[in-house]
């Protein structure tokens, strides 16, 4: 009788820990919000994954991985874990196309935990053609032809600008100052020769 008392009274305890506290004896470790969210359809450049659990996770037992539609799996360059979050950023933006997110922890409770969650990428194109057009532009021989010839121009131009002053300064226009020069000395000398000779005279006339 009081064996079947005692495993009663244990059955009893064992059901009432088992409802006080739920958390301990069944739950594990789960994604509860993810950025892109799962089945999400993203109409804008995708550079970064975010996973958000319900407990901390241990920062070097947790992965995350990102494949595309053939299944072949994109580089994620960094992937960082803060208390119950994991970011894994990408190495290129995710162009359009479908895409799986895989990812694995280690909870508080020491069990791994695992899940995948898909979500799809329809974001503009970043067109690299239109980047490359201005170095793909042909014709620049053809436009700088024009640059170089009004330079050629501008320097024949300058020679012929300069030749008329070399040419002014050749001329014989210092002769002509020199010239003109010696014959107002000769000039004043003839001058001062007759007024000496004018004086002379009229002094040997004052002396007879």
């Amino acid at each position: 009788m009081l064996k079947h008392v005692k495993t009663s009274v244990l059955l009893t305890l064992g059901l009432l820990l088992v409802l006080v506290f739920p958390t301990a004896t069944w739950a594990h470790s789960k994604l509860e919000s993810s950025t892109p969210a799962a089945d999400a359809k993203i109409t804008e450049s995708v550079k970064e994954v975010n996973l958000s659990f319900n407990e901390n996770i241990d920062e070097n037992l947790s992965t995350l991985k990102v494949k595309n539609a053939q299944g072949e799996e994109v580089e994620v360059s960094e992937i960082k874990v803060n208390q119950n979050t994991m970011a894994g950023t990408l190495a290129a933006p995710l162009p359009s196309s479908s895409y799986t997110v895989e990812w694995k922890i280690v909870g508080g409770d020491g069990h791994p935990v695992d899940g995948t969650y898909a979500f799809e990428v329809d974001a503009p194109e970043t067109s690299a053609d239109t980047e490359e057009t201005p170095a793909d532009t042909g014709n620049t021989p053809d436009e700088t032809a024009p640059a170089d010839d009004t330079a050629a121009d501008n320097a024949d131009n300058a020679d012929q600008t300069a030749d008329p002053n070399q040419q002014a300064e050749n001329t014989p226009v210092n002769d002509t100052s020199e010239g003109n020069g010696s014959t107002v000395w000769i000039v004043i000398i003839v001058i001062v020769a007759v007024v000496a000779g004018y004086f002379g005279i009229k002094a040997s006339r004052k002396r007879k």
